[in-house]
């Protein structure tokens, strides 16, 4: 996972976490000179990640701007692959897309395998792509699009406990969980914009 995150996170006089950009002297809550915590400052994850740096993994972004920025729930996601060197390849109306890395930026990226894979993630790519099936001509926007294109990967993949049947199962068990994550951290983050402290 990325480590672009400047928010950090504590505990110092009761089980509510303190989120801020830098440390107080005085507790918040308590009022009381910090001497010692409950739980240590520790810098929260960073959710979003530059597809080039992550490899063998699926990857996730809003079909419009970005998730730190411009997402919200209802947004239409768009999905990909990462091979073993980072390339992004995607499905949409173009058909397959390789590698337009400008748009992966500030991703989500969902590991599924061990590095021992990686070969067979790398050839199970190299042959769906070699599938007339992901024509641009193909491409429709409810029956054959992104979600499509990387189900069948996974499912071509036949890796132990990863196969969805549609896109409600892959975003149920695998996307959804990320998102949620994601949208904690961008809540704070928007919170720590006009206040020095978030106190949950």
């Amino acid at each position: 996972m990325a480590s672009d995150s400047n928010i950090l996170c504590f505990r110092h006089c009761c089980a509510n976490s303190i989120f801020c950009k830098s440390v107080p002297e005085i507790c918040p809550i308590c009022q009381l000179c910090i001497v010692d915590y409950k739980i240590e400052p520790f810098l929260v994850p960073y959710p979003y990640t530059n597809a080039i740096h992550e490899e063998n993994c699926v990857v996730i972004r809003p079909s419009q701007g970005n998730f730190l920025n411009d997402y919200h729930i209802i947004n239409d996601l768009h999905i990909g692959i990462t091979n073993s060197q980072g390339i992004v390849f995607e499905y949409d109306k173009q058909g397959l897309i390789i590698n337009d890395y400008s748009k992966w930026t500030k991703c989500i990226a969902i590991s599924l395998i061990p590095p021992s894979w990686g070969n067979h993630w790398n050839e199970t790519l190299k042959i769906m792509l070699k599938d007339p099936k992901w024509r641009s001509d193909n491409y429709d926007e409810s029956l054959m699009n992104c979600f499509n294109f990387v189900i069948e990967f996974l499912n071509n993949l036949k890796y132990i406990n990863v196969c969805y049947v549609n896109k409600e199962t892959i975003c149920e068990k695998l996307i959804l969980p990320k998102i949620k994550d994601a949208l904690k951290y961008n809540s704070v983050s928007m919170k720590l914009k006009t206040s020095d402290i978030f106190i949950s």
